[in-house]
């Protein structure tokens, strides 16, 4: 992860957070762009009643650039396969991780796609959990989406994760 994405993202979160204090775990990754992941009270209990939700009104009017804080909205095969959230990135912190999984076991169908998974899990950051060790619980988070990624894995796609694994650090 680049360090100025980093210090935008943590930036923009503690302005946020100044405003609003139902957040539990944020992540910052690269998927579709760089963004901020939100695990918050809200988001545990959706209902897609997003105008009444007060993360969505926090982040309603938050601009998009270089990186951006604001919702990334989900379409049907979206919510097929990464949860029912009307906005990509209103995640429980297990929903996250099941996007992970998800996507590497019923999406990645080559070697070099694969990787480029296994490449945004490593990069991405926790940058705030309200209930533990921020580095812990991404090394944890993140060592739960190989695990169970090569749990549920067909034999030939075990064998390419623990390739990648051979050649990266991830936690």
């Amino acid at each position: 992860m680049q360090l100025n994405i980093l210090k935008k993202a943590q930036s923009k979160f503690n302005e946020l957070f100044q405003k609003y204090d139902g957040f539990m775990n944020v992540f910052v990754d690269d998927w579709r762009g760089f963004r901020l992941v939100y695990d918050t009270e809200d988001v545990r209990f959706c209902k897609n009643d997003c105008i009444n939700c007060p993360l969505f009104n926090l982040l309603k009017n938050e601009k998009s650039n270089q990186f951006t804080p604001t919702l990334y909205r989900a379409n049907s095969e979206d919510k097929g396969m990464f949860g029912p959230q009307n906005y990509l990135n209103c995640k429980t912190i297990t929903q996250y991780q099941s996007c992970f999984i998800s996507f590497i076991i019923n999406k990645c169908k080559t070697r070099e796609k694969i990787f480029e998974e296994l490449d945004l899990v490593r990069n991405l950051k926790l940058i705030y959990s309200k209930n533990a060790d921020p580095k812990k619980e991404e090394r944890d988070f993140k060592k739960g989406i190989i695990e169970k990624a090569i749990f549920l894995s067909p034999f030939e796609k075990k064998f390419i994760i623990q390739d990648y694994l051979n050649h990266n650090k991830i936690w």
